[in-house]
């Protein structure tokens, strides 16, 4: 057996010292060798298979990118059908018939005297107008305000309209002064309040009933134009006393120069100081007109204050003379 191993031995060794580059006598006398060089080296068969570059170039086919580039739902967006059947203005068509209104108050208008149709638009007026109240009050804050004032002119306008349309169908009825009275004195500063104030002057100056509106105008509260020349108008042109007088007093309150006031009150306690107005509440006008001016004289702005005498906490007297010259505060009060 060790004969053997040696002849292995020297066959390995004489392999060993043979000439590489003789691949044949490598092939056909080592055998062995080769069969040791694949156990020894099992690394260059999972190489050659590593090298298989196919499989990459399945994955570099960019097919479903083209199906992405389909723009066939935009042209379905493009449609503006749904906007034709917005355009549609029917339901505006249905609120603006306000033709049930005027139906209301024709019939019975035709038939009715003229004071009648005037107390029927009036009335209607004044329901309409507490309607609208009831329906601002609900509002919060200046909401209900701002929606009552800019509704109402709406009421006016056709208040007036229709009056004045009673009025010229019926020239000399002697309720056409009524309508036109109640349009001047509540609906001061509407187109209508100011044409039926003009139609007063032009044409019922001679009315005895003119004195009402001189309380109105002596208020100073209607937005009333060119008050002065229209009270002035009424003192010269009027036929009735209590008219003038009442017209007197007005102007003696509206108007701003204190010396024609003054000559206005005087006026009054010469010329009509008998006669009693509702404008003096049951006082005649020289009553009245005494209290003005004594008010005028010493009680407005800029006058020397009347002395006056009393006692103080301590109850000892006074005078507010005695305080001439020095800043003093009055607290004038009562019980009862």
């Amino acid at each position: 057996m060790q004969m053997r191993w040696l002849l292995v031995l020297g066959c390995l060794l004489i392999t060993a010292c043979s000439n590489p580059g003789d691949e044949t006598s490598q092939t056909k006398n080592s055998t062995p060798a080769q069969v040791a060089s694949k156990t020894e080296s099992p690394e260059a068969t999972p190489a050659s298979e590593e090298k298989k570059p196919e499989p990459p170039k399945e994955e570099a086919k960019p097919e479903p990118k083209q199906e992405e580039a389909k723009p066939e739902p935009k042209q379905e967006e493009a449609k503006p059908e749904p906007k034709q059947e917005e355009a549609k203005p029917e339901p505006k068509q249905e609120e603006a018939k306000p033709e049930p209104k005027q139906e209301e108050t024709k019939p019975e208008v035709t038939d009715a005297t003229p004071a009648e149709q005037i107390k029927t638009i009036i009335a209607e007026y004044s329901k309409a107008q507490g309607s609208l109240m009831t329906e601002a009050r609900k509002m919060p804050g200046n909401k209900g305000r701002d929606f009552y004032f800019a509704n109402l002119p709406k009421l006016q306008q056709k208040c007036g309209t229709d009056l004045n349309a009673v009025v010229a169908a019926n020239a000399d009825n002697p309720a056409n002064f009524d309508a036109i009275m109640w349009v001047t004195m509540n609906m001061a500063g509407s187109d209508a309040g100011t044409k039926a104030m003009d139609t007063l002057f032009e044409k019922y100056i001679d009315n005895e009933k003119m004195a009402n509106l001189c309380g109105v105008l002596a208020q100073g509260r209607m937005p009333v134009k060119n008050v002065d020349k229209k009270l002035e108008q009424l003192i010269e042109e009027s036929p009735h006393k209590a008219v003038r007088a009442s017209a007197t007093m007005a102007l003696a309150k509206t108007v701003k120069d204190e010396t024609r006031a003054e000559e206005l009150y005087e006026s009054l306690i010469a010329n009509y100081g008998d006669l009693t107005s509702p404008m003096t509440r049951g006082k005649t006008f020289k009553e009245a007109a005494d209290n003005a001016l004594f008010q005028l004289k010493y009680l407005s702005i800029g006058k020397v204050a009347p002395d006056i005498e009393g006692e103080d906490l301590d109850g000892v007297a006074f005078k507010l003379s005695d305080y001439r010259g020095k800043v003093v505060v009055l607290d004038f009060w009562g019980d009862w």
